[in-house]
C-alpha cells in the first residue's frame, strides 16, 4: 500500500509535469494580436482553447493533490512508529526500521512533490489571471462572455480550494520535516555505525549476513541496481514520451475536430454566400437587362429629341431670315408707298391750292367784272342802246357765273380729292398698324420658338445626364457581377484547398496513428525484456543471497516490488489501481510465503500487465483507426456538398 500511494503520487507528477503551460503568454500575445485585428472567430477558438487548457491544468493539479493526500496519510501512519523508532534510541525490531526509513524518504518525496506543485499553482494563478484579461475582451459579445466567466469562475473556485489543500499539506509536511530534524540532531543515520535491533534471532542473523558480504558483492548490487534503476527511468522516459505523444495527438486530433467543425461551418456559410451572389447576380442580370432596354428607349428618344431639336433649329432660322427678309421688304414697301403717296399727295395739294387760289382769282375777277358790269349797267340805262349792252352784259355775266361755278364745282372736286385722299391717308395707317401687329406676332412667335429651343436643350441636357448615369450604373452592376464570379470562383478555390487540407489531416492522422502503433508495440515489448531481465536479476539476487536467511530475500525482493508498482503506475490509473491490489497481495504473501510462491505470484502479475498493455494498445488502435473513419467520412461529405 505504501508503494503505490509513492507510484500513484510519482505518476500524477509526471502528468502533471507533462501538462505545464509553456507558452501561455504567447499565447495571450497572439490573442490580443488576433483581436486587435478582428477576427472574432479566430480569437474565441484560441480563448476557448487557453480556458480548456487551464482547466485540465487544474483536473491535473486536483488528481495530483489526491495522490499528495493518499501519500500524506501514509506518511502520517508512519510518523508513530518513527516517533517510538526515535525515543527508543533505535531498539526495536527490522520491521520498525523499514518503516521508520520509508517515513524518511516519503516524507522527503512529499516535501519535494508539495514544493513543485506550488510552483505549478503560481503558474496556474498566472495563467488565470491572463485568462481575465483575455475574456475581458468579449464583453460585446453576451451569452459567450457570460458562459466564458462562468467557467473562469469554476476555474478560481476550484484553483483556492487546491491552493487550501496545498497550504494544509505543505503545514504537514513541514510538521514531518521537523520531526526529522529533530531526530537527526539527536542520532546519527550513517552506514559506518549501524543500528542495533534487539529483538528476534531471525533478523539479527539477517543483519550480521548482511554486514558480512564484502565489498565487492555489495558494489556488485549496488551496480545491478543502478543498472535496473537506470532501465527503468529509461522506461520511464519512454512511457512519458509515449503519453506526451498521445497527449499530443489527442489534442491535435481534437484540434483538427474543430477544424473540421469551422471548415462545415465556413462551408455552410460560403454555400450560404455562393447561392445569395448567385440569386444577387441574377437580380442584378434581370435589373441590368431591364436598365439596358430602358437606356435603349432613352437613347432613341434621344435620337428623336436631337432630331426635332434639329428639325426646329433650321426651321427657326429658316423662319428668322424669312421674317427678317420680310421685314425688310415691307419697311422697304411701307417706305417707298409712303414716299409715293406723300409726293403724289403734296402734289394733288399743292394743284388743289393753286386751283383754289385761281378760283379765288376767278372769283375776285368776276366780282370785280360783275361790279364793272353793274356799273356800266347803270350807265348803259342811262344812255342808249341799252339793251345790246345789257344783253352783253347778261351774256357776260351768265359766262362769268358759268365760270364760277365751274371753280366752285372745281373746288368741290378738289375737296373730295383731299378728302379721298385724306381716307386713303387713313387706310394707309391702318394697314402699317396691322402690318405693325403682324411684326408683332413674329416676334412673339420668334420667342416662343426660342423658349421651345431652350426646353428642348434643357430636356436634351437632362438625358445626357440619365444617359451617363444609367452607363455608369451599367458600369458598376457590370463591374458587381464580375466581382461576384470572382468571389464564386475564389470560393471554390478555398473549398478545393480545404479539402486538400482534409485530406493531408487524415493521411497525417493515419501515419501518426501507425506511428504510435509501432512505439507502443516497440515500448510493450522492451517493456517485458526489461521485466524479464528485472526476474533473471532478483532471481540472480536471490541464488547469491539464499544462504543468508530469509530476512534477507523479503529485504531484496523489496525494490523488485517497488520498480513493478512504479512502472505499472506509470501506465494509466486503471492499471495503478489493480497493480496497487496486486502489489498489496504480494507484501502480505511474502510475509508468510516462500521464495518460489512469490516468484509464481509475480510472474502471474507480469502476464496480467502485458495483457493490460495489449488490449490498452488495442483499444488505442481503434480509436485513431474509428476517428480517422470520422474524419474521411467529413471530408467526403464536404466534397459532394461542394458538388
Amino acid at each position: 500500500m505504501e508503494t503505490d500511494a509513492f507510484g500513484e503520487a510519482s505518476v500524477s507528477h509526471d502528468d502533471v509535469d507533462t501538462g505545464y503551460p509553456e507558452t501561455d503568454s504567447n499565447k495571450v500575445d497572439s490573442l490580443e494580436g488576433s483581436s486587435s485585428n478582428g477576427e472574432v472567430v479566430g480569437e474565441l477558438g484560441n480563448a476557448g482553447e487557453f480556458l480548456t487548457r487551464v482547466e485540465l491544468d487544474l483536473a491535473c493539479s486536483s488528481e495530483k493533490l489526491v495522490n499528495l493526500s493518499v501519500l500524506m496519510m501514509q506518511v502520517a501512519t508512519r510518523e508513530s512508529d518513527y516517533e517510538a523508532f526515535v525515543s527508543r534510541g533505535g531498539r526495536m525490531l527490522g520491521n520498525s526500521f523499514e518503516k521508520a526509513l520509508e517515513f524518511d524518504l516519503l516524507s522527503g518525496i512529499l516535501d519535494s512533490e508539495v514544493q513543485e506543485v506550488d510552483k505549478f499553482m503560481s503558474t496556474l494563478q498566472a495563467d488565470v489571471i491572463s485568462a481575465h484579461e483575455i475574456v475581458s475582451l468579449f464583453k460585446h459579445l453576451g451569452e459567450t462572455f457570460v458562459e466564458m466567466e462562468g467557467k473562469l469562475c469554476d476555474s478560481e473556485l476550484s484553483l483556492k480550494q487546491s491552493q487550501d489543500q496545498v497550504s494544509e499539506i505543505r503545514m504537514q509536511s513541514a510538521k514531518f520535516q521537523r520531526i526529522l530534524a529533530s531526530s537527526k540532531r539527536d542520532e546519527n543515520w550513517n552506514n559506518d555505525k549501524g543500528v542495533d535491533f534487539p529483538g528476534d534471532d531471525q533478523f539479527l542473523d539477517t543483519y550480521a549476513n548482511i554486514k558480512m558480504q564484502t565489498a565487492e558483492q555489495q558494489r556488485h548490487i549496488l551496480r545491478l541496481l543502478e543498472k535496473s534503476l537506470s532501465r527503468e527511468m529509461d522506461l520511464e522516459k519512454k512511457l512519458t514520451e509515449s503519453r506526451q505523444i498521445e497527449e499530443e495527438l489527442k489534442l491535435r486530433l481534437h484540434s483538427s475536430e474543430q477544424e473540421v467543425f469551422f471548415l462545415e461551418e465556413e462551408g455552410a456559410d460560403i454555400w450560404e454566400r455562393w447561392f445569395q451572389a448567385d440569386n444577387a447576380s441574377e437580380i442584378l442580370m434581370g435589373i441590368s437587362k431591364e436598365l439596358l432596354g430602358r437606356l435603349h428607349i432613352f437613347q432613341f428618344n434621344l435620337n428623336g429629341a436631337v432630331q426635332r431639336e434639329a428639325e426646329l433649329r433650321h426651321e427657326l432660322e429658316r423662319t428668322t431670315e424669312q421674317l427678317k427678309s420680310k421685314e425688310i421688304n415691307l419697311h422697304k414697301l411701307e417706305s417707298s408707298e409712303m414716299d409715293n403717296v406723300i409726293l403724289g399727295l403734296k402734289e394733288k395739294i399743292s394743284k388743289a391750292e393753286s386751283r383754289a387760289d385761281s378760283a379765288e382769282a376767278n372769283c375776285k375777277l368776276l366780282a370785280e367784272t360783275n361790279m364793272e358790269l353793274k356799273d356800266e349797267l347803270g350807265l348803259l340805262k342811262d344812255g342808249g342802246n341799252i339793251s345790246e349792252k345789257v344783253n352783253l352784259l347778261e351774256r357776260q355775266l351768265q359766262e362769268s357765273d358759268y365760270r364760277l361755278q365751274h371753280a366752285v364745282a372745281s373746288a368741290e372736286a378738289g375737296e373730295e380729292k383731299q378728302s379721298m385722299l385724306n381716307s386713303t391717308i387713313r387706310d394707309m395707317e391702318k394697314l402699317i398698324k396691322d402690318l405693325k401687329l403682324k411684326v408683332l406676332k413674329a416676334e412673339t412667335r420668334a420667342d416662343s420658338t426660342e423658349e421651345k429651343c431652350i426646353i428642348l436643350s434643357e430636356s436634351n441636357m437632362e438625358l445626357h445626364k440619365e444617359l451617363s448615369f444609367f452607363s455608369s450604373r451599367l458600369g458598376s452592376l457590370e463591374a458587381s457581377l464580375h466581382q461576384a464570379e470572382e468571389m464564386k470562383i475564389a470560393n471554390a478555390k478555398d473549398i478545393a484547398i480545404r479539402k486538400k487540407v482534409i485530406t493531408d489531416l487524415v493521411m497525417q492522422l493515419s501515419i501518426e496513428r501507425e506511428r504510435l502503433h509501432k512505439q507502443i508495440s516497440t515500448l510493450t515489448v522492451e517493456n517485458s525484456n526489461l521485466l524479464l531481465k528485472l526476474q533473471q536479476m532478483n532471481m540472480h539476487h536471490h541464488v547469491d543471497i539464499g544462504h543468508n536467511g530469509q530476512g534477507n530475500s523479503e529485504e531484496f525482493s523489496l525494490p523488485k516490488h517497488d520498480l513493478t508498482n512504479v512502472t505499472c503506475a506509470r501506465e494509466s490509473k486503471e492499471e495503478v489501481t489493480e497493480l496497487s491490489a496486486t502489489g498489496s497481495m504480494l507484501d502480505k504473501n511474502q510475509v508468510s510465503v516462500p521464495i518460489g510462491m512469490t516468484k509464481v505470484v509475480f510472474a502471474n502479475s507480469t502476464s496480467e500487465l502485458e495483457s493490460v498493455r495489449r488490449i490498452d494498445a488495442g483499444l488505442l488502435n481503434f480509436k485513431h483507426v474509428l476517428m480517422a473513419i470520422i474524419i474521411l467520412l467529413i471530408s467526403v461529405v464536404a466534397y459532394l456538398i461542394q458538388k
